[in-house]
């Protein structure tokens, strides 16, 4: 969706029109910016950053992790984190990333994550929109498991149409409707509730109303 509410505060950042003097209101986000969904809101953009810019790792191991349902290991103890400082031949963040991922020790990790990240790299550290990372033209594209995408829209429906999402989305809106994570007597209905998401089109209310209304959620069940 391109629906959102913003205060004036947000609208300035989103750099919109603010529909209200004082506090929230709603608004349809401008169509010439790729920007939709939760992973185009500021609250997501600015949180998966550093304080002083941004992160396609944070974002992409937030994807990999929370959406997907993946497991990146952590880095070594002693392993040094830090990416190339910016140069001649590496510019902007993912150029400089790129060479990041050429390090053996850090390669392994990064690659699943930074390439997913690079589809976010048109908002900055606090979710504005932009075109140029310093002197550069930033370039959004990169890859989700073998599948290539050109920007963030592009890479939204990746993440969409990806095998493990409907699966992770469910089993993380389950157990948090819950308060537990699915106990092992609860895998079967947990499997219904995806293929009824998958089948309303991965429409959430349809499924917070499915969840509300199924047994694990009604039912207090002795432990396994």
């Amino acid at each position: 969706t391109r629906t959102t509410f913003v205060n004036r505060r947000l609208a300035s950042i989103y750099n919109i029109p603010a529909p209200k003097d004082e506090g929230f209101g709603m608004v349809n986000l401008p169509e010439y910016e790729p920007r939709r969904g939760v992973l185009g809101h500021v609250s997501f953009l600015a949180l998966q950053s550093h304080p002083v810019g941004t992160s396609a790792t944070l974002r992409g191991l937030f994807i990999r992790e929370k959406l997907l349902c993946g497991v990146v290991p952590s880095p070594p103890t002693e392993l040094n984190t830090a990416i190339p400082e910016p140069g001649p031949e590496a510019i902007t963040l993912k150029q400089r990333l790129i060479v990041h991922m050429e390090d053996p020790n850090c390669g392994g990790c990064h690659s699943l994550v930074d390439p997913i990240g690079f589809g976010l790299e048109n908002f900055d550290g606090l979710g504005r929109y932009r075109v140029m990372d310093s002197t550069a033209t930033i370039d959004p594209s990169g890859e989700l498991d073998g599948e290539p995408f050109d920007d963030f829209g592009d890479l939204a429906e990746r993440i969409a149409n990806h095998r493990d999402f409907a699966s992770c989305f469910v089993e993380h809106a389950y157990a948090y409707a819950n308060g537990h994570q699915r106990a092992t007597g609860e895998r079967d209905l947990v499997s219904d509730l995806t293929d009824r998401f998958v089948a309303d089109g991965l429409r959430v209310k349809p499924l917070l109303r499915l969840i509300a209304l199924s047994r694990g959620f009604r039912q207090v069940e002795g432990a396994e």
